[in-house]
């Protein structure tokens, strides 16, 4: 066992306890357990994230097999909801949460979404329908929704587009997917945010 240890712990960095671990996991195969060590960084990583297992893998692989850096790289991608039916766009509508100053929420993972305007076009009338509307930042009121511009959306008149959102029908269960992902997403920043900007940018 000891040889085992020396072998295991020249081949990847990791505690003594830890490399006793899984050889006895592994009854002592240095391989096998070289390879254990890494697939449970991948689902340490992936469960972080909230990735797949690929993805997981994948930037594990970039990052030189460093799980910090691979869950910080991830995390700070561009989060995209998307339904798939439409060509790949970069024109389209993007989502943030405010505080009541107008400032960002610092979090650990971006927390600003990317909506196609194709796709946006299905949850369109939801975000329209509660117009006019005050802005909550200047107390002007807006009469429509802006298409190249910021809209300001308070937590209450986003928990009305929820709902709006939540009775659109429709029999494409790519649509379905998609309309669950934007109101999970909505519904997580609205349990601490207390404004959702959308911003078009046409």
């Amino acid at each position: 066992m000891k040889e085992s240890i020396q072998i295991l712990r020249s081949k990847i960095s990791l505690p003594l306890s830890e490399a006793i671990r899984l050889l006895k996991k592994n009854n002592g195969d240095v391989l096998l357990s070289e390879q254990d060590f890494h697939n449970e960084n991948i689902c340490e990583i992936a469960e972080k994230t909230e990735c797949d297992k690929e993805t997981a893998k994948k930037e594990y692989q970039i990052c030189n097999y460093d799980v910090t850096k691979a869950i910080e790289r991830i995390n700070q991608k561009p989060v995209v909801i998307a339904t798939g039916n439409n060509p790949v766009s970069k024109i389209g509508f993007i989502l943030w949460p405010e505080n009541t100053k107008g400032e960002f929420y610092k979090t650990e993972k971006r927390n600003d979404v990317f909506i196609s305007t194709e796709d946006f076009e299905l949850v369109l009338k939801a975000f329209e329908s509660v117009f006019p509307i005050k802005n909550p930042f200047n107390n002007n009121i807006e009469d429509k929704f802006d298409k190249i511009g910021h809209n300001f959306f308070d937590n209450k008149i986003c928990e009305e587009i929820v709902k709006k959102i939540n009775l659109i029908k429709t029999d494409d269960e790519n649509v379905k997917t998609f309309l669950e992902e934007v109101k999970n997403w909505l519904n997580d920043k609205l349990a601490y945010a207390d404004c959702i900007v959308v911003y078009g940018n046409l």
